[in-house]
């Protein structure tokens, strides 16, 4: 994960509302795990301390880790009243044996939480395709003027021929810390003129993704009996 574009401050994305802000991850159901804001409170602190001691409640199966724990934190915490519904989904995550399997207890997780992406006081989940980051393999390593953290910057994936590859959109990965503070940071940004796109054409890509999504979440939502 790394910044893109220095054109932008992560203050455009802080809620007052509330003291956590996660983000709908464009390409599935997920609360995405790897990236998120947090102030730091009691209720913030609470929370991450909470999110972490999953480590040892997880089931036997094909958990997910953070990813997996981070949907049932949310149901725990955000939505208590709905018990039986939870239970349910726990037992899609409890016989979980995949990634499509896991995508099934997000959808169901998601559906218990239902339109509400606003608990005030407490968490917000930004809608997909509106917050400060997103995965940069959707767009091959393209980007615009939008865009401000890209994530999925793996070494061992940058120009791999495995899921979740990307090319490199700079001409040189070297970065000069003296620059940083100085009227010449932005000179640490040396990018490649194909991977600049306008916003139309990302935001093309994005809602295409975003429409098949919505299809693979009724259809996730459609095996959850698979499982019960």
């Amino acid at each position: 994960m790394g910044v893109v574009n220095p054109n932008h401050l992560i203050e455009e994305w802080i809620d007052v509302d509330v003291d956590l802000i996660f983000y709908d991850r464009i390409f599935n159901f997920e609360i995405m795990a790897g990236s998120y804001i947090v102030r730091n409170s009691n209720y913030g602190r609470n929370f991450l301390n909470y999110w972490a001691n999953y480590e040892y409640r997880l089931p036997p199966s094909f958990h997910g880790s953070d990813n997996g724990a981070i949907h049932n934190v949310f149901m725990e915490l955000m939505v208590p009243q709905k018990v039986n519904e939870r239970r349910r989904c726990e037992k899609v995550w409890n016989a979980s044996k995949s990634f499509d399997d896991l995508f099934v207890y997000e959808a169901c997780v998601r559906e218990v939480l239902g339109r509400v992406n606003k608990w005030p006081g407490k968490a917000r989940i930004l809608n997909k395709g509106i917050a400060w980051s997103r995965d940069t393999w959707l767009t091959n390593s393209m980007w615009c003027e939008k865009d401000f953290v890209l994530h999925g910057w793996q070494r061992r994936k940058m120009d791999a021929v495995i899921f979740a590859s990307w090319p490199s959109p700079f001409t040189s990965v070297a970065f000069n810390m003296s620059f940083c503070g100085t009227d010449d940071a932005g000179l640490n940004w040396n990018y490649k003129d194909t991977f600049i796109r306008t916003e139309k054409e990302i935001e093309t890509i994005i809602d295409g993704i975003i429409a098949e999504t919505a299809i693979s979440y009724k259809n996730a939502l459609d095996r959850i009996n698979n499982f019960l």
